[in-house]
């Protein structure tokens, strides 16, 4: 890679830094050869990159460079102050998985380096993909950036979760046995597919290239409304009564093209073998559209509110009338495995009377009759969830944290 298209690969993947949630302060760094690394410059709000804020750094300067040098799986580095992660580590010894993403992308627990110096962040990353950095913020290291920026978003959404989940029930964490299951999965499966340049294309008719292209534009938005982190999440939609299409396995959103959404067929789970893997949760979908005829699209979501219920293994009912008319309440599954049978069948049974529901330590799932109405209730609920938390303004989570500390 060389300064240029590293250079545009910050400001793309720094607008992954949206305030729906929290603002963000600090700065990414991204390896470009053996000698140098670009960084942007600190304590900027990360959502507001520009192209004069990146400089070119010899690899043997600053602990950046440090960082690259003792590691050769670091190509990229994300430091993220944020109120709820400078709440959460000023206190905290350790952070252990409360929702299956952290325990893929992190590990089976989040370590708190207590100073910045390099010898005690690489202890703390030892065997992690990310650390929290004492009273300073997050630190999210990756092979990749989108993989550096996917670790920065998952351990603010697991600190926001961590402060917020007392308001409902509080965090149920993942035995460290099924944490490590989790990140043995990340680490020898879902890093492992998908990873060739790119595949054929097929020869599709118009409908299914309009589909097809829809499934691609709502995976965007979902990001830029901030429902997933990463690649995280997925999308489905039936294509006819036999068939579904549904984004592949661990892409980005942002580098999908119309060739690598996977078409599957709904009985036999069944795909071109040349193409791309589809997503790992590839039989829930099925499933799902097995259960409900009605249902024609399915998207699952990552999102911090949501999450916060997940990870508290907590539901809520949804008073607004005319949205409790399309999809019912909020319930939650019991835990089981990603990808498992286990979870489709608990996924089905929330599902009975509703047309969405919290996945317990893992995140919500959407169905309906058309794509378009499916991503606008997910939004609309992802609102509710904030609201009845508070998470839509940082005053307020500071606000939340002090009187839990007064009644204490």
């Amino acid at each position: 890679m060389n300064k240029d298209e590293g250079k545009r690969l910050l400001l793309t993947r720094s607008k992954a830094f949206r305030d729906r949630y929290f603002k963000a302060y600090g700065h990414m760094a991204l390896r470009v050869g053996k000698d140098s690394y670009l960084m942007t410059r600190n304590t900027l709000p990360l959502s507001g990159i520009r192209e004069s804020d990146v400089h070119l750094y010899d690899i043997n300067t600053g602990e950046i460079g440090l960082l690259f040098r003792s590691r050769s799986d670091i190509n990229a580095v994300v430091l993220a102050c944020t109120e709820a992660s400078v709440l959460f580590s000023s206190e905290a010894q350790m952070m252990r998985p409360a929702l299956d993403d952290l325990a893929q992308i992190i590990g089976p627990d989040v370590r708190i380096s207590p100073t910045e110096d390099s010898p005690d962040v690489l202890r703390a990353l030892k065997d992690r993909n990310g650390c929290f950095l004492r009273k300073r913020g997050i630190l999210g290291i990756g092979r990749d950036l989108d993989e550096a920026v996917a670790a920065a978003l998952i351990l603010e959404k697991s600190a926001e979760a961590e402060i917020l989940a007392p308001k409902v029930g509080g965090l149920k964490y993942l035995s460290p046995a099924k944490a490590k299951e989790m990140r043995q999965f990340y680490l020898n499966k879902y890093t492992k597919v998908n990873t060739q340049d790119h595949v054929p294309f097929v020869n599709i008719g118009s409908q299914e290239f309009k589909i097809r292209n829809a499934i691609i534009d709502c995976g965007k938005e979902i990001c830029h409304k901030d429902l997933v982190q990463g690649s995280w999440g997925n999308i489905s939609v039936r294509l006819n009564r036999n068939e579904m299409l549904i984004t592949p396995s661990g892409m980005d959103y942002f580098d999908i093209k119309t060739e690598d959404i996977v078409k599957v067929n709904i009985g036999t789970l069944e795909y071109i073998a040349q193409g791309r893997r589809p997503s790992s949760e590839v039989l829930l979908h099925a499933d799902i559209y097995k259960s409900h005829p009605g249902c024609n699209a399915i998207i699952h979501t990552h999102s911090n509110g949501c999450s916060v219920f997940a990870a508290a293994r907590a539901g809520f009912r949804i008073d607004n009338p005319l949205i409790h008319e399309i999809i019912g309440d909020m319930n939650v599954t019991e835990p089981e495995m990603p990808g498992t049978p286990e979870l489709s069948r608990e996924v089905n049974k929330a599902l009975v009377e509703n047309s969405a529901c919290i996945i317990a330590n893992h995140g919500a799932i959407f169905c309906g009759p058309e794509l378009d109405i499916v991503l606008n209730v997910a939004d609309a609920i992802e609102a509710k969830a904030c609201n009845l938390l508070g998470l839509s303004s940082s005053t307020r989570l500071m606000a939340e944290k002090d009187e839990e500390e007064e009644l204490q």
